[in-house]
């Protein structure tokens, strides 16, 4: 005896078989679409955890001498001749407010005939806050960004040159001068800050 077991599409609850798997791939479809797009979202805001959003990330390499230590934290028996600085600036969720910022720097002796270090450099990292202030002793008008370290609570002031561009000044907020080869100045790579000018 045989049984015959037909498929009736009227036995599903959602119509036939073809429209449920239609309409599952849209689901899953709208789904991953929904999660990318939120992603996505989440990627682009360049966000600090608290609220703060980057507002500048400037980069530089720059000379270091016996004479001239720019960053304090290096020893002063330290073989330095050069220093690579990678330099991040946050500001508030809307950018007219500076909060905190993340130098990461590594120093020592160049090796010859490559961007590197002899032994790969000496890392240091600071970390803190940075403020706006105005004035130099030979231009009272200047833009200055003094950041100060977390850990030592000791400062570096940039002149602000451009919005693109900070040069180091020294503990007399006086311009660094440079060599042949190096300056002391900072350039943007990252995104155009457009809060204080």
């Amino acid at each position: 005896m045989t049984i015959d077991v037909s498929f009736y599409p009227g036995w599903l609850p959602h119509g036939n078989l073809p429209e449920m798997k239609a309409m599952n791939q849209r689901k899953f479809v709208f789904t991953a679409s929904l999660l990318l797009f939120i992603v996505a979202a989440a990627c682009s805001q360049a966000k600090e955890p608290g609220g703060s959003s980057v507002t500048g990330v400037f980069v530089a390499s720059t000379p270091c001498s016996q004479g001239t230590r720019p960053l304090p934290g290096i020893p002063a028996g330290a073989g330095c001749e050069l220093i690579t600085w990678h330099l991040t600036l946050y500001g508030d969720g809307s950018g007219k407010t500076p909060s905190t910022y993340i130098l990461h720097c590594v120093y020592g002796l160049p090796k010859q005939g490559t961007p590197g270090f002899i032994g790969g450099g000496e890392k240091l990292d600071m970390e803190g806050k940075w403020t706006i202030s105005k004035g130099v002793p030979s231009n009272p008008g200047a833009t200055v960004y003094q950041l100060t370290d977390n850990k030592t609570n000791k400062t570096m002031s940039f002149l602000k040159l451009s919005d693109d561009l900070l040069h180091l000044l020294d503990s007399h907020q006086r311009l660094l001068i440079g060599t042949a080869a190096w300056s002391y100045t900072l350039n943007r790579v990252g995104r155009k800050y457009t809060g204080n000018k």
